[in-house]
C-alpha cells in the first residue's frame, strides 16, 4: 500500500493531531476549572472536522475502510459546546442541564457511514423490505451523496448557539471582585465568538468557491484558520489555568452571576410559567419540591429563577411555594366533606412535612391559625343558619 501526501497535506495532518493532543492536554487539567472540558471537546470537535476531508483526500479511507466508522461529522455539536461553555463559565455546573445529552441528538444525523456499516454488519439489510428501501434512489442518494442542507443546518445550529450565548454575556451583571479572572474571560469569551463568526463566514466563502468553481483549495482557506484557531484557543485556555494559584481557582469555579436581566416580556411569560405548574401541576403538593425543579421545569439557571421570585413576584422561593400550600390547605379545611380530618392530615395532604411549620404559615398569611379559621368557618355557618 502506497499513500500519495503531499507537503500541505501533511503539514493540516500534523497540526489536527497535534489539535487531539491538545484537546487531550485540557481535558486532563480541567479537572481544576470544569469550565474549560468545553473548550477541550470543541477542539477536539474541530480538529475532527479538519482531519476528515484529508483523509478522504489521501485515500486513507479506501485503504483503511474503518476509519470512516470511528470518524464522522460534528459540526452539529459545535453550537452546544459553545453554549455549554458560557454557562459554564457563568453559573458553573449547577447552570447547566441535566439532559445535556439532549442538545447532541442532531448529530445523529451525520451517523450516514456507521448506518450503512450496521446495515451490513447486522444483516438487516437481508430483509427485503429494507433492502428495497436501502437501494432506493431517495436513500441512495441521502446516504452517498451531498446535500448543501445538511450543511445549512449545521450553520443554522452554530448561529443559533453563539446569539444565545452571547446574549447571556450581555445580559448578566458579573460580580468583578468576586474574581478577576473570571471577569476577564467572560469578557474574552465576546472574542471568542467572534472569532467563531469569522469561521462562519470562511465556511460560508468555502462553499460558494467549491459550489462555484469546483476546486479542492476551499479546504485549506477554511480549515488553515480553523485548526489555527484550536491551537489558539487551546494555549489561551491552558495558559490563563495556569496562572491561578489553589485558593483562586476555587474563587473562579464559583457561579459569576450576581444580577440576572430579564426583559418585561420575559418577566410576564416565566411568572406565567410558574403559575401555571403551581395552577396546573399542582407541584405544591410535593413535600421535596426543590428550588432545583422548578428551575428545570422553565429550563432557567437556579439563579434566575431565585432572581425572577424575589425580584418580581416579590416572594422567596419557600414563601411562594408555601402560599399555594395555604390556600389548598384554606379549601380543604372549609369541605365539609373533608371534616372527619385532622389539621395535622390536611397540612401532610398539602405539601407541609410538618404541624409546626403548617401553623406558622398558616398564620403568616391569614393572620389566623388553622383552628382559629375553622371555628371562623363554624360560626359564618352558625350565623347564615340563624
Amino acid at each position: 500500500m502506497q499513500l500519495s501526501i503531499a507537503i500541505p497535506e501533511l503539514l493540516m495532518l500534523a497540526l489536527a493531531l497535534q489539535g487531539f493532543i491538545l484537546s487531550g492536554i485540557l481535558w486532563y487539567s480541567s479537572r481544576k476549572i470544569k469550565s474549560n472540558r468545553w473548550i477541550s471537546l470543541l477542539i477536539f470537535c474541530i480538529s475532527v472536522e479538519t482531519i476528515l476531508p484529508l483523509v478522504q483526500s489521501i485515500s486513507l479511507s479506501h485503504s483503511f475502510a474503518a476509519i470512516y466508522y470511528l470518524l464522522f461529522p460534528v459540526n452539529l455539536a459545535l453550537g452546544p459546546l459553545i453554549y455549554f461553555y458560557t454557562r459554564s463559565l457563568i453559573f458553573g455546573d449547577t447552570g447547566l442541564p441535566r439532559r445535556k445529552y439532549l442538545y447532541f441528538l442532531p448529530m445523529l444525523i451525520d451517523l450516514k457511514h456507521q448506518i450503512i456499516f450496521l446495515l451490513y454488519t447486522s444483516g438487516i439489510l437481508a430483509i427485503p423490505f429494507v433492502q428495497q428501501l436501502y437501494f432506493s434512489p431517495q436513500i441512495q442518494s441521502l446516504l452517498f451523496g451531498y446535500s448543501n442542507r445538511f450543511v445549512f443546518l449545521s450553520m443554522l445550529s452554530l448561529i443559533s448557539y453563539m446569539a444565545v450565548s452571547y446574549r447571556l454575556i450581555i445580559r448578566t451583571d458579573v460580580d468583578k471582585e468576586a474574581s478577576v479572572f473570571k471577569f476577564a474571560d467572560i469578557q474574552w469569551l465576546k472574542k471568542l465568538l467572534i472569532c467563531l463568526f469569522a469561521l462562519l463566514v470562511l465556511w460560508i466563502v468555502a462553499i460558494l468557491i467549491k459550489n462555484v468553481f469546483s476546486t479542492n483549495w476551499e479546504y485549506y482557506l477554511l480549515f488553515i484558520p480553523a485548526i489555527s484557531f484550536t491551537h489558539w484557543l487551546g494555549f489561551k485556555a491552558y495558559l490563563r489555568q495556569a496562572q491561578l494559584a489553589p485558593a483562586e481557582i476555587e474563587i473562579y469555579n464559583k457561579p459569576a452571576v450576581t444580577t440576572v436581566f430579564f426583559s418585561p416580556q420575559e418577566i410576564s411569560d416565566y411568572s406565567a410559567r410558574l403559575h401555571q405548574l403551581m395552577d396546573n401541576d399542582t407541584l405544591y403538593l410535593d413535600p421535596l419540591l426543590k428550588l432545583e425543579y422548578l428551575a428545570e421545569k422553565l429550563q432557567l439557571p437556579v439563579k434566575h429563577v431565585s432572581h425572577l421570585l424575589n425580584q418580581h413576584i416579590g416572594k422567596n422561593f419557600n414563601d411562594f411555594v408555601n402560599s399555594y400550600r395555604v390556600d389548598e390547605a384554606k379549601q380543604r379545611l372549609a369541605d365539609p366533606t373533608l371534616a372527619h380530618f385532622t389539621i395535622a392530615a390536611i397540612a401532610f395532604d398539602c405539601g407541609f412535612n410538618s404541624l409546626p411549620t403548617f401553623q406558622r404559615c398558616f398564620k403568616q398569611f391569614t393572620g389566623l391559625t388553622p383552628s382559629q379559621y375553622q371555628n371562623s368557618l363554624k360560626l359564618g355557618i352558625a350565623a347564615g343558619k340563624a
